[in-house]
Formats: structure tokens, sequence, C-alpha cells
């Protein structure tokens, strides 16, 4: 028979030749060595229920404990009769414990502690607020939770954020607004009614605004102008080529890939591609646009102004002008400016390291583009 644990009692049965009272084995206290006893779990009942749990308000406790214990799908059809309002009796804790908590609610909460305001705001440190932008981006990820973002009037404070004082609220107002109007009609229809457009070229061309705003701002400016023809037409009515043609000349080359990204994204979707390059032509964006791959003529990146041009601009940069081909063929540009890209294109391929893989196209579109150049 084995030894018995430090904790046990141990009783061992008579032999038959004796009379005396069973033996017990003497308890032993247990030592520094014996494992420590792991804390209890919920309380249960003998047929497995959990109990209510004592530290809880008691109320709160038996309303947790009648969900957690109910029949399975025996609450559906209160949480029907909740939907349709045909229970005023139940008071709003009860209500959140069946419904659990909404995603508009949750918004709700969110900008409450961004702003710092009642019901959940007051106190909040700025790392409270910054998680809870992250938080209502995650929300606002799913299209229902992005177009409801007017229903519940969160647009409003989002907006006014673009121009607070601390460039971190900005950068997460930027953030939160492009990922709630990308390929979102409706939501880029809310946000652009609230003439969002000049503050974002302000933060675009402001030399004050930190490289962080900045790439944040051409996030939110390029999701609210892909796939929305209003709101390019009212941009580049309103000056907005001069804020891309700066942009293309930023120190940071991930702002300028953002850029010509965007530009690329313009020529692609407009409905009328030559009066687009014909605006980019005189706002001297298109200028801007072919320095930026010159080496001779570009204009240097980094804070410092020492850096070259960035690979990734200048495919996306190239991009900008193989679109513009594809769309009005030789027409895209003059006689000028074809002899300055093939400048460009000649560098390109004299460079052992580069191939029209780069820009993710065939030889063959590759061989088209620079015969329209002729």
């Amino acid at each position: 028979m084995s030894a018995p644990s430090d904790l046990e009692l141990t009783f061992r049965p008579a032999s038959s030749a004796s009379t005396s009272t069973p033996n017990v084995a003497p308890f032993v206290a247990p030592t520094s060595a014996a494992p420590a006893l792991q804390p209890a779990g919920p309380r249960r009942t003998a047929e497995g229920h959990t109990l209510p749990d004592p530290k809880l308000d008691p109320q709160q406790a038996l309303l947790r404990w009648g969900i957690e214990n109910a029949t399975p799908g025996s609450l559906i059809p209160l949480a029907e009769e909740v939907k349709a309002g045909k229970r005023p009796d139940l008071n709003p804790e009860i209500l959140k414990a069946i419904m659990g908590t909404s995603d508009a609610e949750k918004m709700r909460d969110c900008m409450s502690v961004i702003r710092g305001v009642a019901p959940h705001g007051e106190g909040a440190t700025k790392r409270d607020k910054l998680l809870a932008w992250d938080d209502l981006e995650m929300l606002i990820e799913d299209l229902d939770n992005a177009n409801d973002l007017q229903h519940n009037k969160l647009w409003e404070p989002i907006t006014q954020f673009l121009s607070d004082p601390d460039p971190d609220f900005v950068a997460q107002a930027c953030w939160v607004a492009g990922t709630a109007v990308q390929n979102n009609p409706k939501a880029q229809g809310a946000f652009l009614a609230l003439d969002p457009l000049p503050q974002l070229s302000a933060l675009l061309t402001s030399s004050s605004t930190t490289p962080q705003v900045r790439n944040k701002a051409m996030y939110c400016l390029s999701s609210t102008l892909k796939h929305s023809a209003p709101a390019t037409d009212a941009f580049v009515a309103n000056n907005g080529l001069a804020t891309l043609t700066r942009a293309l000349q930023d120190p940071s080359p991930t702002l300028r890939a953002k850029t010509a990204f965007l530009l690329s994204q313009l020529v692609s979707q407009a409905d009328d591609a030559e009066a687009l390059l014909a605006a980019f032509r005189s706002s001297g964006l298109t200028a801007a646009l072919l320095d930026s791959v010159d080496p001779k003529a570009a204009v240097p990146t980094g804070e410092s102004g020492d850096g070259g041009i960035d690979p990734d601009y200048r495919e996306k940069a190239l991009r900008v002008l193989v679109n513009a081909v594809e769309r009005e063929g030789k027409a895209a540009f003059g006689a000028e400016e074809k002899a300055k890209v093939r400048e460009v294109v000649k560098g390109l391929e004299a460079d052992q390291d580069w191939s029209v893989d780069d820009l993710g196209m065939a030889q063959s579109e590759w061989s088209a583009f620079v015969a329209a150049l002729q």
C-alpha cells in the first residue's frame, strides 16, 4: 500500500485475529514541500449548475446566475419581445444582461471616454482615450457600425478632433474617419456633409503637423475620394490638386507613396480622364510628378533632405503614368512631358535590378506604354 499523503487519514481494517480498534495513521502536518492548495472554482450544485457569486451585488449575482443556468434557447422568445418593445417592465440592467451591450452602445461609450465626459469618460487619462480610439476603429470596421456613426451623432465629434491641439488625437480621428468611409458611399456622404476636406488639406500642407498626422490625413483623404465622384469634384474645385502637388514633395517617402497611390486611383476611376489629366497639368501636378521620379530633379526625401527616390514611391508614381496612358493613350501627355517620361523609362530599363514585374505588369503592357510615349 502506498504511503498516505500529507493531508490524508488512512484507515486500515483490523486483522481477523485482532479485536482492537482500527489502526489510524497519525496525522502528518503539511511540510514546506507540500503543494499549495489551489483557489476553488465557481461554486456548483450537485447537478453541475453554478451558484450565485457571493462577492457580487445580490441582485446582479442572482441575475447572472439565472442567465447562465437557463435552459438553452429559453431566453430567445424573451429577447425577441424585448426587441419588439413588448417588455417595458424590464429595467435597463436586466435588458443589458439578456441582450448584451450593442455595438452602438459600445461606440457611444468609446466617444464618451474620448471626450472625457459622462457616463464613462470622467477622469479618463490620455492612454484611456487612445485605447478608446482603437476600440472605436475596430468597431467601425464593420460596415453597419460605420453607417451607424451618423445615427448615433458620432461624426460631429470625430470631425472636430481633426483640429484638436493634440496631434495623437488628430491622427486617431483621421484613422477612424478613413476606415469608416472606405468603400462606403453612405459614410462618405455623411462625412462630406461636415466639410472635412479643407481641414484635411490643411493637415497635409502645414509645416507644423507631424509625419504621423500627415500620413493618417492622406489615408483619410484617399478613403474619402476613392470611388466618390462628388468628393473628388469638391476636392479638385477647392484647389485640392495643389495639396497633392505639395504632398509629392513632402520629406516623408511614405506620404509620397500614399499620394501617388491616390493619384493612380483618381485616374482609373475618373468619369472624364481627359479633363482630370488637364487639371493635373494646369495645376502643376503633372510636372511635380515627373520631377519626383527624375533623379536629377527630384526633391530629396528625409527630414535632413539627403534621401533619394524611394523604390516603392517610384513604382506607384509610374503606375500613375501607366494608368494615364491606359485611359487616354498618346493624348495623355504633351510632347515635353512624353520626352521626360521617356528619360525616366530609359533610366529604369538600364537598371539591372528593376523589371516590369515590380509594377505588376506583363511585358506586353509595358511595351504598349512605352510605344504611347513616342
